[in-house]
């Protein structure tokens, strides 16, 4: 066995085996692909679930990146507590992100753990989680997987409390009998002259018998005006001083709606707070949404697409008539009048028919009959690419309950996806007096940018420094509330500005010059013929054509490019050298040219043909190979030594042409080609020359040749021979130009040589053999030849020793009589 020869078959076939495509005609059938990592550890399972669904879980997945450091706002009977959708040392936030956890406690430093989980935020553009406080708190904020791993706990904020009651903060009612420490109203705390409700009967106190501005601060004890003790009308304003009444002397439930005139109380005297999402699930991430979608026929949670998260909500459009598909996020009571924000991302597919996509409110009366619809939508939707959808709706006359949903109208065919929905109560402005709402009216936090108009705050309305970082919520400011110009290179810190904080679609028509992009997906166009970088984080560029196929790759298994007609060839490098391997369209064949090492330092090209039917194979196939100075073409059985057929083979000392079967030897035929002469072994050489008068074989031996200039044998026996000069030997019987034959008989004495002379020939020259004949010849008889080369001669002798006395029958043939 030629061991170079099979090691490098190997290399060739392992090389093959490694550079074949990968599950190209492969499906899975009512089982799973495991996907482990480099140790051998589960990360995912692809295919069928055990709870009998199928999906892609991601499973033991690494830890998340630490979140950002909680930003603490203090409010009336807590805190709150926000994350800005951002994560420690500027990480990237990884494909396989659920949500963030809020922890609080009394105690620093410590671990976060059931007991301290205050709250989710499952948005990952952040949100803000209330923590119910009586106490100075600690917040850290922890990270976690779709596989439920942890991330390291953020660094901690706080300690901080809630917001002091004072004043201007206490509602109606708030202070009650249980509020105050007993013995707390005294005498001493009644000034001289004052009159205690206890002492008053009802209506005692009338209008006549109190002086002008007679009811002073320090005429009234506390809780001393109530609502019974106070005869109607008999207080009018011009009986009460300036701020004679403050909230300490009202007791309790003693103002009621019937005690306040109409218009008496402004927005002056009251606080406006906001609306947040009141929306469960709004990224359609877990538990939640799945419940909405239970026993749908066309709406299911997408676990692989989602527009800043793992998730979303997809409507199956397919109908064979127009139809109009919803999903039921929530419903709520609500007035007539009311007005809520509404938005979400919507996905349409290229395939997508219909007439609209909306996010709506579905207005019902006491009954549950529908009124009326509050609709944000769309009927030219944007295809294949995430677009936001918002707008405000108004609750008409008899509205009960505001029904929200997302919906799909009138469509045929294709699919919506949904994600990042919000609901939001507005306040209406017509409802606040102008210049009624001042800054200390303003509880901390309260003013979203989501309550702000577009352009609504001006710059001169802004305090110099009023407005820093730790005010603005995360991706608060937007591209349309920024002047043109108004953010130049110098105002951005170094990494400042990271893929979250950049909108789809922001970067058109500019260079970028310098720096690094890391964790995107480039793309000339999103659809049709283009060219991606880092398509499905899959480290590869691909070239799609007008059709959306993929027509070349070029990645870390090499360059691979697909034809119109559907050929592949893919070029390797990741062998000690390029292999280059061309696929017809069915995938079904392939020619491999490849390089080998033979020895360190060699290259030895080979070309493999593909593989054919032939000689009782369906697996046939040329190849050619140039090794350390030798080449070989020879048609041999792919993956075997098994060579049949034609075979050339070159060397240092010889060229072989042949016939090779190594099945059997017994049909081998080739012909050597050595320095100075050549050789067939293992057949026969048959010269069929055409009508010529050229000879039909030729051969000249240049001058000074000394050897035969034929010579033919049968199992190394000499038949026939022709000498330098031309004599020749036929069976072992010389012969010449002029050849004397004879025959003579021979009586021996017993054991004595005997001889007799053969005379009358012209010896000079000649050779003479002489033999006895077969016929009479007898075992032990030696028959001694003479060769005479005598120029006087004319004649020789032949003698002949026998053990007996039988005659014996010489014959002789002389060359050059």
């Amino acid at each position: 066995m030629d061991i170079g020869l099979k090691l490098q078959q190997l290399e060739a076939r392992l090389a093959r085996i490694e550079n074949s495509p990968r599950l190209s005609h492969a499906s899975i059938d009512d089982t799973s692909v495991q996907v482990r990592d480099s140790n051998g550890n589960l990360r995912g399972l692809l295919g069928v679930q055990a709870d009998g669904t199928t999906a892609v879980n991601i499973v033991n997945g690494p830890p998340p990146p630490a979140p950002s450091t909680p930003i603490l706002t203090s409010v009336l009977g807590g805190i709150t507590a926000s994350w800005d959708g951002t994560f420690a040392d500027g990480a990237t936030m990884p494909l396989d992100w659920q949500r963030v956890e809020v922890h609080a406690s009394t105690t620093t430093g410590f671990t976060p753990d059931a007991a301290t989980l205050q709250g989710t935020i499952e948005s990952p553009q952040g949100s803000t989680v209330v923590v119910v406080t009586d106490d100075l708190v600690y917040v850290r904020l922890l990270a976690r997987s779709t596989s439920g791993t942890a991330s390291a706990p953020s660094v901690q904020a706080g300690p901080l409390g809630k917001t002091p009651v004072v004043a201007d903060d206490i509602l109606d009612g708030i202070v009650t009998e249980t509020k105050l420490a007993a013995g707390a109203v005294t005498e001493a705390k009644i000034a001289a002259n004052a009159v205690g409700t206890v002492a008053l009967q009802d209506a005692a106190v009338l209008a006549e018998n109190l002086a002008a501005a007679a009811v002073e601060v320090g005429k009234i004890a506390d809780n001393a005006v109530t609502g019974p003790a106070i005869a109607s009308s008999a207080v009018s304003a011009g009986k009460i001083a300036a701020n004679a009444v403050t909230a300490t002397t009202i007791a309790a439930n003693a103002v009621t709606s019937a005690k306040v005139a109409a218009g008496a109380i402004t927005t002056d005297k009251l606080t406006v707070t906001g609306g947040a999402n009141i929306l469960t699930d709004p990224s359609f991430e877990g538990a939640y949404t799945d419940a909405l979608v239970a026993g749908s026929a066309f709406a299911t949670r997408d676990p692989a697409k989602g527009n800043g998260s793992p998730s979303s909500l997809k409507i199956d459009s397919t109908s064979g008539t127009p139809a109009f598909r919803s999903v039921a996020l929530t419903a709520v009571p609500a007035l007539p009048g009311e007005q809520f924000h509404l938005g979400v991302d919507y996905w349409v597919s290229t395939s997508w028919v219909g007439t609209e996509v909306s996010i709506h409110a579905r207005w019902e009366d006491a009954t549950g009959a529908v009124l009326s619809y509050g609709k944000v939508v769309t009927t030219s939707p944007v295809r294949d690419t995430w677009t936001r959808l918002t707008g405000t709706v108004t609750a008409p006359a008899g509205t009960v309950t505001a029904r929200f949903r997302v919906e799909s109208g009138s469509a045929t065919a294709g699919s919506v996806w949904w994600d990042n929905a919000a609901v939001r109560p507005v306040l209406g402005g017509t409802q606040i007096q102008d210049g009624a709402v001042t800054t200390q009216k303003v509880v901390a936090g309260a003013i979203q940018t989501a309550q702000l108009d577009a352009g609504a705050v001006n710059a001169d309305k802004i305090a110099s420094g009023a407005v820093t970082t730790a005010k603005l919520d995360a991706l608060a400011v937007t591209s349309d509330k920024i002047a043109a110009n108004s953010i130049t290179a110098s105002k951005i810190l170094a990494g400042a500005v990271d893929a979250t904080a950049l909108a789809a679609d922001a970067i058109t028509g500019k260079t970028i010059t310098g720096g690094t992009i890391t964790g995107s997906v480039l793309q000339t166009a999103t659809s049709g013929e283009r060219v991606t970088i880092n398509e499905a984080d899959a480290n590869k560029v691909v070239v799609y054509d007008d059709t959306d196929r993929a027509v070349a790759e070029l990645s870390g298994l090499g360059l691979g490019l697909v034809g119109t007609g559907g050929a592949l060839m893919v070029l390797d490098p990741d062998a000690t050298y390029p292999t280059l391997r061309m696929t017809n369209a069915a995938g079904t064949n392939e020619a491999v040219l490849n390089v080998v090492e033979n020895t360190p330092g060699s290259a030895n090209p080979g070309l493999n043909t593909g593989r054919f039917t032939a000689s009782g194979f369906t697996d046939m196939k040329w190849r050619l190979f140039m090794g350390e100075d030798f080449g070989v073409i020879e048609r041999i059985r792919d993956g075997t030594t098994t060579t049949i057929g034609g075979r050339v083979a070159l060397n240092d000392i010889r060229a072989t042409l042949g016939y090779i079967n190594t099945a059997d030897s017994t049909q081998n035929n080739t012909l050597f080609l050595y320095s100075g002469y050549a050789q067939v072994n293992g057949g026969r050489l048959e010269i069929l020359a055409p009508a010529s008068a050229s000879s039909a074989l030729y051969a000249n031996a240049a001058s000074g040749h000394t050897g035969n200039l034929l010579r033919l044998l049968l199992n190394g026996v000499e038949k026939f021979s022709v000498s330098k000069d031309g004599n020749t030997a036929i069976d072992g019987i010389l012969s010449a130009g002029n050849i004397a034959a004879g025959r003579l008989t021979i009586t021996p004495v017993v054991n004595v040589p005997t001889s007799q002379n053969v005379t009358g020939l012209n010896l000079k020259g000649t050779n003479i053999r002489v033999v006895a004949c077969a016929a009479t010849s007898v075992p032990g008889t030696q028959v001694l030849g003479v060769g005479v080369n005598n120029q006087s001669s004319t004649g020789f002798t032949v003698w002949v020793t026998r053990t007996n006395n039988t005659a014996t029958v010489i014959e002789w043939i002389a060359y050059g009589v």
